[in-house]
């Protein structure tokens, strides 16, 4: 009895649970679900809530699917147990079995063919819960309800609530949300099947934010459609391929043609794609993103800020002029402008080539010797005018060094990057007379290879300067305070010598010091002071005896202490041959030994760099200043103070003044501080300066944007006027002192007294 009654039950439930199959299949089908979809799988997740109730058995089996539904399951994976419907459809070979229905009803046509959204949707979450909607009177075996007919094309499972739950296409099982809204567009679908490829023609974070991009998008296409570019996407290419003017290469954009008209969807899709990947690439180059700085020197610590590829696809696709969105991503900085106007003008011809011509003023040689100012009369300014081309308003004054022909002076020497004062020294008589004539670079080529170079390092530098900030050039030997865009203060700086460089890279200052102490930095402990304290025998006054000095007396001759942590010690007791020197400090207090002098302005970076005063004032009278430790020192540095501290905190110069007696001061508003390698300018006047690249840092940099070798022509220095680096400290110039000292003391009989030996090795 039993057993009948479980038949009979099973009986009532077949003929429904065979209509619901042909719903689950035929919607499936409407839906673009993947064949393979298991029949008895689907009409059991679209059981309605009013089929009748079973016996226990009964129920159990058909229940038992449908509690799975809770569960996440694997994209693609296969169910566990064999479809439980089969086993009643074998029963009763009266009813339609969902495999049957399955297999004669049509499926809807679908937009998009159902590999290709298969392969495009990624898995989804588990949904909250797996009970379906009630449904309506379940439609004959073999028939199509009208809804699934007029479902359009969506993905899997798609419901009109983003929050409803999607069954897996394999298994029925609820999965993961859509991350990919399906595609309205041909051209989109197209571009899908493309995203997988992206990482062979983007980087990393662009094919991403493509990917995120196009997998959202639910409308049209951008840049391109099957009758070719849009108006935006002709706008776009055609800003793109003027790049050269913007100082970036056109060549490293891959366009298509803005002639092409009608093309397939396939087509059309990488036509856009390829928009897309010239917009991300322009964007990154035009800010700065070309080339990693730090790829071409150490010195180059400097980080260009770059917009999201995300931010650049979503900002330009809003904009109503995307060929001036593309235009904003360029530096706004004046010089940058002013750089890239002449090279509009030279590339249009409207500056000539020069064509080098044998000058006879070229021939004119001044004698050395002797200094001559303006305003003096002498024999040699007959011979200066002659060379510089200026003559005399009144033949009787040709040797009268007059205000006109020191204009000239002026200028021959700022072409050629000497000291502009308008004396005639050796310095520049020797420029003058070994030198080239005061000229721009040979060819237009050599000056545009110059400004790219230079426009590039614009690029490095932050968008924002700051309102009221310091920029150091090195090149120029110059450093500027500017407020609200002008230059208020220009004041001369010495900075690192080519093999102890100053480094490129923006900090804030933060601490002005006054009468400071100086602390021995690590590079200049390795290198110069280790050497001399391992020569000590570090046997005090015996020490002279072996031919070595004591360790005490080369910390005197510097005036230095030494600490271990902070408790000074005896620098005699200290075997130094056979100790790490970086686990004692060294310092030097305030005094006019002190080569900090007495004011230096804190900045703290990664690099120990500062820039501070000197008490080796005669510095300043060279053309050439690369002559420290990497450190800036500043020629005022008390007018450099003064305007920093009235900007901060409205000091007035007595103020500050009255600070240089010691002490510190915290700024209220941090001063950013940029130092720059700029070898090319363009002045107040319009005319482009050029540089000394004493780095070498120019050549690396075109190597780098080019992949060829540029030589570029360097400024002359007079030979007098480039002097041996002298350290951000005493030691080097004393080594030196030392050196021709014990060079002296070798040549002759050799120290009486001990007395005269010790006095021989430090006398001042």
């Amino acid at each position: 009895m039993m057993k009948k009654t479980a038949v009979s039950a099973r009986a009532r439930l077949l003929p429904a649970i065979a209509a619901l199959c042909v719903t689950g299949v035929v919607s499936a089908r409407a839906e673009n679900a993947p064949a393979t979809t298991p029949p008895a799988t689907a009409a059991q997740g679209a059981q309605p809530a009013t089929t009748p109730a079973a016996p226990p058995a009964a129920q159990a089996k058909v229940e038992d699917p449908s509690a799975k539904l809770t569960a996440p399951a694997a994209p693609g994976s296969a169910p566990a147990t064999a479809p439980v419907a089969a086993a009643p459809a074998a029963a009763t070979p009266a009813t339609t079995t969902p495999a049957a229905t399955a297999a004669t009803t049509p499926a809807a046509p679908a937009a998009t063919p159902p590999a290709a959204t298969a392969a495009t949707t990624p898995p989804v979450a588990p949904a909250a819960t797996a009970t379906p909607a009630p449904a309506a009177a379940a439609p004959a075996p073999g028939t199509t309800t009208p809804a699934a007919a007029a479902t359009p094309p969506a993905a899997p499972g798609a419901a009109p609530n983003s929050t409803a739950a999607l069954p897996d296409p394999v298994t029925g099982a609820a999965a993961q949300p859509a991350q990919v809204i399906p595609p309205a567009d041909p051209v989109v679908a197209g571009i899908r099947t493309r995203l997988p490829e992206l990482g062979k023609r983007a980087g990393e974070e662009e094919a991403a934010a493509l990917a995120a991009y196009y997998g959202q998008m639910t409308g049209t296409p951008v840049w391109a459609s099957t009758a070719g570019l849009t108006d935006k996407g002709k706008a776009v290419v055609s800003e793109i391929s003027r790049a050269e003017n913007w100082g970036l290469p056109a060549s490293a954009f891959e366009l298509p043609s803005a002639a092409a008209g009608t093309q397939t969807a396939e087509a059309a899709a990488e036509m856009e794609l390829q928009v897309a990947l010239a917009v991300l690439k322009y964007a990154r180059y035009a800010r700065g993103g070309r080339i990693n700085p730090a790829s071409i020197s150490q010195l180059m610590d400097q980080q260009p800020t770059l917009v999201p590829p995300k931010t650049v696809l979503t900002d330009i696709a809003a904009a109503a002029k995307p060929e001036a969105y593309l235009q904003s991503l360029h530096p706004k900085h004046p010089q940058f402008e002013a750089l890239r106007q002449v090279l509009l003008k030279l590339r249009g011809g409207e500056i000539k080539e020069e064509v080098a011509v044998v000058d006879s003023a070229l021939a004119v040689k001044l004698p050395m010797g002797g200094v001559i100012r303006p305003g003096a009369t002498d024999p040699q300014i007959a011979l200066l005018r002659q060379r510089l081309k200026v003559t005399a308003d009144d033949p009787a004054n040709e040797n009268i060094y007059d205000e006109k022909l020191q204009q000239a002076v002026v200028e021959f020497q700022r072409a050629n990057s000497l000291r502009q004062d308008g004396i005639i020294g050796n310095g520049t008589r020797q420029v003058m007379n070994g030198g080239p004539a005061p000229a721009p670079p040979a060819t237009n080529q050599s000056k545009i290879d110059r400004i790219l170079i230079n426009m590039e390092r614009w690029r490095w530098v932050p968008a924002d300067l700051g309102e009221f900030h310091v920029w150091d050039n090195v090149p120029e030997f110059l450093t500027r305070i500017v407020k609200n865009g002008k230059v208020i203060h220009t004041d001369e700086i010495i900075v690192g010598q080519p093999s102890w460089p100053t480094p490129m890279f923006s900090a804030d200052m933060k601490t002005i010091v006054f009468r400071p102490s100086w602390g021995v930095p690590s590079g200049i402990k390795a290198k110069e002071l280790a050497p001399l304290l391992r020569k000590s025998s570090g046997a005090g006054f015996f020490g002279i005896f072996g031919g070595g000095y004591s360790a005490q007396a080369v910390l005197d001759a510097y005036d230095l202490r030494v600490y271990a942590g902070n408790r000074q010690v005896d620098p005699n007791s200290v075997d130094w041959a056979n100790v790490n020197i970086q686990n004692y400090s060294f310092q030097q207090p305030p005094g006019p030994k002190n080569p900090l002098g007495d004011v230096k302005f804190m900045f703290p970076n990664s690099h120990d760099v500062y820039m501070h005063d000197t008490p080796e004032r005669n510095l300043f009278a060279k053309s050439f200043r690369a002559l420290s430790h990497g450190c800036m020192r500043v020629h005022e540095p008390r007018r450099f103070a003064e305007l920093l501290l009235a900007e901060d905190k409205g000091w007035s110069a007595d103020k500050v003044g009255s600070m240089f007696s010691g002490g510190e001061v915290q700024l209220d508003k941090h001063i950013p501080v940029h130092v720059t390698y700029i070898t090319m300018r363009v002045d107040d006047s319009g005319q482009l300066q050029t540089y000394g690249d004493f780095y070498g840092l120019d050549g690396r940099t075109a190597a780098a944007l080019t992949g060829k070798s540029i030589r570029f022509e360097q400024p002359a220095y007079p030979a007098d006027d480039v002097v041996a680096a002298s350290d951000d400290g005493p030691i080097g110039q004393s080594q030196q002192q030392y050196n021709r000292r014990k060079k002296k003391q070798a040549s002759n009989s050799g120290p009486t007294t001990l007395s005269d030996a010790i006095q021989g090795l430090f006398s001042p």
